[in-house]
């Protein structure tokens, strides 16, 4: 199972040569003697396509696509692919258990997705070209949690981001999602935790279109639990207008780190939704300014 993990596709999206995919050796870098750059780690958010998802069969730009064009000629930036994903899947807008890949089901869970980043982290940095003593880890949505997990298990991951990451337990998150769409969140949520907890393996049985396996992982910890157990400074991102994971949990977790003496910037967006763009603006600009904010932040540290 280790192997699986560790084994999973990583990507350098390199300013020299474009797009690296793995090697026989697991990940190929960028040309001998160039210059080393701080590593960026960019985590996603949720399902089950690819960074670079198939247009016309050809690799198309993802979410991360947009963070190297922000940060240009200033760090290395590394995608890691969940593990069950295959490149250049695209599964957007379909519902997940219609048209994920069964291995996807049986690996996405926090454990399996960490480890391969935290294992394609260290492979990268063991390369020339990446700046060893500096690197950041962005998640975004469900990476957010993933991506402050990964924060505390590499050494030397000195910065750690979430944008639109929520902060309490997910079970909250989902129960007000149910409650605010006129569902009964004991019945829609908790009744359902009551059967994952009976099959937390099961990945043929589903709640909210996520298999048990994906809820018994990610459900038992929370954003909170995940910034106290990191030493990396942290940027948290959220939107008041976010309709998925709701302010409330922004300010939650913003009250939790201060009443425990745990530091972070913090950048609450008025009027902002999940995607962090502001009302009048055109999809991506809002999250390409909140990258540029944040590559500043990291890189002027």
């Amino acid at each position: 199972m280790v192997k699986k993990r560790i084994g999973a596709r990583a990507f350098y999206y390199d300013i020299v040569d474009g797009l690296h995919g793995p090697s026989a050796s697991g990940l190929r870098g960028v040309p001998s003697g160039a210059a080393a750059l701080p590593l960026i780690v960019f985590i996603q958010g949720a399902g089950c396509s690819s960074h670079f998802p198939s247009i016309g069969g050809k690799a198309g730009k993802g979410v991360v696509c947009l963070l190297h064009d922000v940060v240009g000629h200033r760090a290395r930036v590394l995608a890691v692919e969940k593990p069950g994903v295959a490149f250049l899947d695209d599964r957007d807008g379909e519902p997940m258990r219609e048209s994920c890949r069964p291995e996807f089901f049986r690996e996405h869970t926090l454990e399996c997705w960490t480890e391969a980043a935290a294992a394609s982290i260290r492979a990268a940095r063991a390369l020339p070209a990446a700046d060893a003593g500096r690197a950041l880890v962005v998640g975004i949505s469900e990476g957010a949690q993933a991506a402050i997990r990964v924060a505390g298990m590499v050494p030397g991951v000195t910065h750690a981001a979430s944008l639109s990451g929520g902060g309490p337990n997910h079970l909250w998150v989902m129960a007000e999602f149910a409650r605010r769409r006129g569902l009964d969140p004991q019945e829609t949520v908790f009744d359902c935790w009551e059967r994952v907890r009976e099959k937390p393996h099961s990945t043929v049985d589903f709640c909210l279109d996520h298999p048990y396996r994906h809820w018994a992982s990610f459900y038992r910890t929370s954003l909170i639990e995940e910034c106290m157990r990191s030493k990396a400074k942290l940027y948290i991102v959220h939107g008041s207008a976010d309709s998925r994971n709701f302010i409330h949990g922004f300010d939650v977790l913003r009250a939790e780190l201060a009443a425990k003496g745990r530091e972070a910037v913090f950048e609450r967006i008025e009027g902002a939704g999940h995607g962090l763009d502001l009302p009048g603006q055109k999809t991506p600009e809002g999250l390409i300014a909140v990258f540029g904010r944040l590559a500043d932040w990291f890189l002027r540290d």
